[in-house]
């Protein structure tokens, strides 16, 4: 990735946010101009569009942290810059009206575009999995020693453009998203942040959701319901998928919005059997993107991929929800009836993998949130806790009898290359808000070959309920593999296929 220091060879600088920009845009070209303008660059935030903005909450959000966008309706006015900073946007997008430059960068968090030629490889960052921009730039500001206690507007703007994009941080989407939310936390006002979160509806967004709520039901049974909502801010859509969520006959609530050239989803969930997160990324895998939580996930799917595939937007929302409910099988660890004699034992194999005593971390009987790709979990530092940490950077909680059980400690390295993770997992005090990341205590074990396993591949999409994630479950797709402790046959768990032919042998 690119950092800001890269823009400093350049003079004239234009910062372009996408037309008619929400906060997320703003905070986003804000922190990139405030890093330029401290560095002596001349820049300039500029938007475009059919209208200026007009939404209370941005033009408060424009007052309360000074931030100096300009509207420029012709944007041939502006002339030829030596460099375009395209913010929570990509050139040649349709919301992106057209500035001349003969460079162009790009900071965004969408999925990515077809390139346009001007757009210069080396200053482009498109993180797509992130819930805003402001996180990437956050992140990006952080890297280059950027004093946020000196500039706490920025800091604010970025955490509200975070706390909009997310849905009021209910659709996180990636671990580092947390991290900012986490970190700007400490510098916004918390009576100009309430002012904003109080004034984000009007009355005609309330005759929307009226009207999505009582007229526009696209599709329901016994187990979801679809609603249609005309065109409003993301926040609207999770107002009314949290209002759907709490009909008596309803367990999954999907709500949708044309946006132009694509659809937004929010999506909420009440039941053990359906995290949100799970279910939008089924409904936009291939055609977008999406993320979140067990209860409340977010997404987006472009019309022209669901054009191609010869459907509309809503039939192919309803065509993926009928199937999404057919396709998986559930299996409760504690109840199953499954035959362990019809499936064949493995064996771990004695490759080095990482482990960490949680006492090595943070002291006795601190309360630690374990953040990784795979989601938050909890525990409490005690010399029982050992966490094991796999081949893709997975982190796993286990007793330490049951870690001495199966492991050996030992000098040799453990030969994963964590410089490829897109994401290192860290721990972080919860008393104190001190944040670590987890591999410099990691030290060396190999499994001893003590306890093997049942295993058969899966067939069909599977959901694994066990006591380790009593609020949801593991999930497996056709090709991962169900595993079954031998010496406890209600230990059952999912290894994904690529992980388990790299770290398991068959027995004999």
């Amino acid at each position: 990735m690119f950092k800001l220091s890269s823009l400093l060879s350049y003079d004239n600088i234009i910062i372009q946010c996408h037309n008619t920009p929400d906060p997320d845009s703003l905070a986003s070209g804000f922190g990139v101009y405030s890093y330029l303008k401290e560095n002596g660059k001349n820049a300039r935030i500029v938007y475009s569009g059919f209208e200026e903005i007009t939404k209370k909450n941005i033009l408060l959000m424009v007052e309360f942290m000074a931030i100096p966008a300009e509207y420029v309706k012709n944007t041939a006015e502006l002339g030829k810059a030596d460099l375009l900073i395209c913010v929570d946007c990509q050139y040649g997008e349709g919301n992106v009206s057209r500035i001349e430059a003969d460079t162009v960068a790009i900071i965004d968090h969408h999925i990515e575009v077809k390139k346009d030629e001007r757009v210069n490889a080396d200053l482009t960052v498109i993180h797509s999995s992130l819930g805003s921009c402001s996180t990437l730039v956050w992140g990006m500001l952080k890297d280059e020693g950027y004093d946020f206690k000196a500039n706490k507007a920025v800091a604010m703007a970025l955490y509200y453009g975070l706390l909009t994009d997310t849905n009021d941080f209910s659709e996180l989407n990636h671990p580092y998203d947390r991290d900012a939310r986490d970190f700007l936390e400490d510098y916004y006002d918390q009576q100009k942040i309430r002012a904003l979160r109080n004034c984000n509806y009007s009355l005609e967004e309330l005759e929307i959701s009226a009207a999505a709520l009582l007229n526009n039901i696209k599709e329901q049974n016994k187990r979801y319901v679809v609603f249609e909502a005309a065109m409003c801010d993301p926040n609207i859509l999770g107002f009314i998928s949290d209002t759907g969520i709490k009909v008596d006959s309803v367990d999954v609530c999907i709500v949708y919005s044309d946006r132009g050239s694509g659809v937004k989803l929010s999506v909420r969930s009440c039941v053990r059997e359906v995290m949100a997160s799970d279910y939008v990324k089924y409904l936009t895998d291939g055609v977008g993107s999406g993320g979140g939580h067990k209860d409340k996930a977010g997404g987006y799917i472009e019309k022209s991929k669901t054009d191609a595939l010869g459907v509309s937007v809503v039939e192919h929302i309803v065509a993926k929800s009928s199937e999404y409910f057919m396709s998986f099988n559930n299996i409760y660890a504690e109840r199953h009836d499954l035959d362990v004699t019809a499936m064949k034992q493995y064996m771990k194999k004695a490759l080095p993998i990482g482990y960490i005593v949680s006492t090595d971390i943070f002291d006795k009987g601190t309360p630690i949130m374990l953040r990784t790709l795979e989601g938050d979990s909890r525990i409490i530092a005690s010399p029982d806790i050992y966490l094991r940490i796999g081949i893709e950077g997975e982190v796993y909680a286990t007793r330490a009898e049951k870690f001495h059980s199966s492991n050996r400690l030992c000098d040799e390295a453990v030969t994963f290359d964590i410089s490829d993770y897109s994401y290192t997992p860290n721990a972080k005090n919860e008393l104190t808000g001190e944040v670590k990341e987890l591999f410099p205590y990691m030290k060396s074990c190999v499994p001893t070959g003590n306890n093997p396993i049942y295993a058969a591949e899966l067939e069909c999409n599977t959901k694994v309920f066990n006591d380790w994630n009593p609020d949801g479950y593991m999930f497996g797709k056709k090709g991962d593999f169900l595993a079954i402790r031998c010496d406890d046959v209600n230990d059952v768990y999912i290894i994904r296929g690529d992980i388990f032919y790299k770290t398991y042998d068959e027995v004999g």
